[in-house]
């Protein structure tokens, strides 16, 4: 069982994804900037359990407060500050920082510091546990949404499936999202074979997603990312599925860079593209995808690969993190709530209401 984050005695417990598969290796922590720097890193990545590690991270933070009651208010807005800087495209990690400030809000005047401590750790956890049942209520949704759409191929034969990053255990804390509907497929006997997308710079696909496929003995094969297209046209994938940071009102949605190439790829070639995320990571604020905010990351992660320069130094070099999949192009969102296929306009605000 991969234990991608846990929290226990005023302690974070992380696996630090930046040594898979090669190694790996635990922290704990009870230092809030320390977390932090975990998530800016990529030693916690993937939406859903950013939004979790964000959460812990919170709760680190008040932990470590040892001021007065009235001193609070300041300390606690500098902390949450912090924390949301941290990666600026996943939304979950918004969201558990705003469950945790309502708690606040509802709670600041009337409870003791300890008392208010207590519930926002109560808050947190149940982040963490929710995301767990999200994970298994989107497996549901997915298969079934997969059984309909491809009910021809699976009457002959099992189906072979391209993701991309990594949405597993790893990102959620669960079962997983795109790779969450893809292990409970696999156990219904659907798939023939998981087609895992490399995703470079850093590696996601080739190094979690394959390491996590080996853990589930789910047969697969890793691909550089300007695969797809050619596999597509030669019939070796029957659909897509993959995971979102953000999704805006309209279905437009932020991902790994290189999933809007896949998702045009599989349009083109008539294949079903999926998104699977929980509610949590739908910004219904955004009315389309252009509003996104796009991370752009450290330009050594594409000039060097583990350490090894693979560029000079002076090499210019563009590396936004996500890219942004227009809704028209997808088949389907897949939610913890139901699978949205269509007017995503009106029924993924019927999902935030």
């Amino acid at each position: 069982m991969i234990d991608a984050i846990s929290f226990n005695d005023k302690t974070l417990r992380y696996l630090d994804q930046r040594y898979l598969p090669l190694r790996e290796e635990y922290v704990s922590t009870r230092d809030h900037q320390e977390a932090i720097e975990a998530i800016k890193t990529l030693a916690v990545r993937g939406a859903p359990l950013i939004g979790v590690a964000a959460a812990y991270t919170v709760i680190l933070g008040i932990n470590s407060f040892k001021g007065t009651k009235a001193e609070f208010p300041e300390f606690f807005g500098t902390l949450i500050t912090d924390v949301e800087a941290s990666r600026p495209t996943a939304v979950n990690l918004f969201f558990a920082t705003a469950r945790l400030k309502k708690v606040y809000d509802d709670h600041y005047e009337a409870d003791t510091i300890e008392t208010l401590f207590a519930k926002m750790l109560a808050a947190a956890r149940k982040i963490h546990d929710d995301e767990i049942a999200n994970c298994d209520a989107m497996s549901r949704h997915g298969v079934e949404l997969i059984k309909a759409d491809l009910a021809d191929i699976l009457k002959t034969r099992k189906l072979n499936v391209l993701t991309h990053c990594n949405t597993g255990t790893l990102a959620t804390g669960g079962s997983g999202t795109a790779l969450g509907v893809i292990k409970l497929a696999w156990q219904e006997g659907l798939i023939e074979r998981v087609i895992s997308a490399e995703s470079r710079p850093l590696l996601q696909g080739l190094r979690l997603t394959a390491w996590e496929l080996e853990q589930e003995k789910i047969p697969f094969i890793s691909i550089s990312d300007s695969s797809s297209a050619f596999l597509m046209q030669r019939g070796m994938i029957d659909f897509g599925i993959v995971g979102a940071d953000r999704i805006a009102a309209n279905g437009d949605t932020a991902n790994k860079i290189g999933t809007c190439a896949h998702a045009i790829s599989a349009w083109h070639h008539n294949i079903p593209f999926y998104i699977a995320a929980p509610v949590s990571t739908i910004d219904i604020t955004l009315s389309d995808g252009t509003q996104i905010p796009i991370e752009e990351r450290n330009a050594d992660e594409l000039r060097t690969i583990f350490g090894t320069q693979v560029a000079t130094p002076t090499t210019p070099v563009l590396n936004y993190a996500f890219d942004v999949t227009p809704g028209k192009y997808l088949r389907g969102i897949i939610t913890d709530k139901k699978a949205v296929v269509g007017n995503y306009v009106t029924e993924l605000k019927l999902l935030v209401e």
